[in-house]
Order: C-alpha cells, then sequence, then structure tokens
C-alpha cells in the first residue's frame, strides 16, 4: 500500500510539472522562477480563472447573435407586411383608375341621352310629316260636378277646398299633369324611343296642339317658306324630358 501510495504521489507530481513546463513554454517564464510544485499548482489554478474569464464574451456574443437573428426574423416579418400593403395599394389604386373612368363614361352617355331627347323632341314638334298616334288627350280641367262644388262653396266663409278624386287617372310625378291611368300602363310597354316619345307627346298635349306648335318656337330650315310655330310648354316638356331620361 505504502508503494502505491508513492506512485500516486509521484505521478500527482510529475503532471503538475507537466502543467508547469507546458505554461512555462506558452508564457515564455522560466523555471527558475517557481520556487516549488505547490507555486506551479496556484499558478496553473489561476491560469483557468483566467480562461473562465474568457469564456463571458463568448457567452455575450451568443446572445448577440440571437438577438441579430431575432431582429432579422422581424424585419422579413415587417418587410412582407409592407410588400403585402403595397400590392393592395396597387390594386386599389387600380380600381380608383377604373371608377374613374365609369364616371366619365357616365357622364358622356347622359350628355348623349340628353342630345337624344333633344333631337327627339325637335323631331316630334316640327315637321308636318310625322304621323302621330290619334289618341284623345284627357282634359287638365277637374270634373265639372267638381267645378260647380267649388263654386259654390267658395261663397261661403267656411270653405275648405275638398280633394279632387283620381279615380281612373294617373298623375306624373313633380309634374301636376293628370293621364288616363290605363293609356300610361299601355305607354310602359311601349318598344322604341321614338314611339314611346311620341305617344308620350300625344298624352300629355293631345294630336290638335303638336300639329300647330314646335319645341322651341322657330321655324324649321327643312322648307324656306316654313312659318314659325308657338313653342310648347317649357314647363310640361322639362316633365317629358325627365320621363325620357328615366325610361331611357
Amino acid at each position: 500500500q505504502r508503494q502505491d501510495g508513492r506512485k500516486q504521489s509521484e505521478g500527482t507530481h510529475k503532471s503538475i510539472e507537466a502543467v508547469v513546463a507546458r505554461l512555462e513554454k506558452q508564457n515564455g517564464m522560466s523555471l527558475s522562477n517557481t520556487s516549488s510544485p505547490e507555486e506551479a499548482f496556484m499558478e496553473t489554478s489561476e491560469s483557468m480563472n483566467n480562461m473562465d474569464d474568457a469564456v463571458v464574451p463568448r457567452i455575450l456574443y451568443e446572445e448577440l447573435l440571437r438577438s441579430y437573428q431575432q431582429q432579422q426574423e422581424e424585419m422579413r416579418h415587417i418587410q412582407q407586411e409592407l410588400e403585402r400593403t403595397r400590392r393592395q395599394l396597387v390594386q386599389q389604386a387600380k380600381k380608383l383608375k377604373e371608377y374613374g373612368a365609369l364616371v366619365s363614361e357616365m357622364k358622356e352617355l347622359r350628355d348623349l341621352n340628353r342630345r337624344l331627347q333633344d333631337v327627339l323632341l325637335l323631331r316630334l314638334g316640327s315637321g308636318p310629316a310625322i304621323e302621330l298616334e290619334k289618341v284623345k288627350p284627357e282634359s287638365i280641367e277637374p270634373e265639372p260636378e267638381v267645378q260647380k262644388t267649388f263654386s259654390e262653396e267658395a261663397n261661403t266663409s267656411t270653405y275648405y277646398p275638398a280633394p279632387v278624386p283620381v279615380m281612373d287617372k294617373y298623375i306624373l310625378e313633380n309634374g301636376g299633369i293628370w293621364v288616363d291611368e290605363e293609356k300610361w300602363h299601355q305607354l310602359q310597354v311601349t318598344q322604341g324611343d321614338s314611339k314611346y316619345t311620341k305617344n308620350l307627346a300625344v298624352m300629355i298635349w293631345g294630336t290638335d296642339v303638336l300639329k300647330n306648335r314646335s319645341v322651341t318656337g322657330v321655324a324649321t330650315k327643312k322648307k324656306k317658306d316654313a312659318v314659325p310655330k308657338p313653342p310648347l310648354s317649357p314647363h310640361k316638356l322639362s316633365i317629358v324630358r325627365g320621363r325620357l331620361f328615366e325610361n331611357f
């Protein structure tokens, strides 16, 4: 046992000497500076502590690396969101451009529609060659019985105008013009712009009035000796234009 212990001690001593020799070789130190193996061991321990201190920057580096990689990942997500937002803005810009084109087209169509209405009304009011359908116009005046009732009640102090019975008539919106309800429904199924305009005008003015009137009151240029005819009522013309615009 003593021999084994001695061998162990000698082995430890030799290993310490080997560590000291290696440290001396690395640091350029001479063996004469160490007085004993114990001092060399202490120096070796201090060198190990210095090695532990050198590990700290490595840990910081790894933490910084992980933080950098995380920030890179966040930046990648932000760039993807920005790209998605950019594509959405491009699509919205295209839609706005298409909407602007549609608005311009609708405005142009409305202008053309108004011109068409003016042309139809001019053809309707001027030119003897136009044949109008013989539809008996309804009178705008109220019924005789109702008129008589109004005149009798107007002479009293307690006069309150009674409502005019609608019966089988239809009043044009915002126009105050009464027309026959059945003929009005027949007009709604009329095919063709020109025929619809003629029937509507006959329903409002009547055939006799249209033959002796014109839209503008200016003589037609188709005949040299044409005599200007009195113009139609502007109020009723505006009603006709409104119905044509709404229908077409």
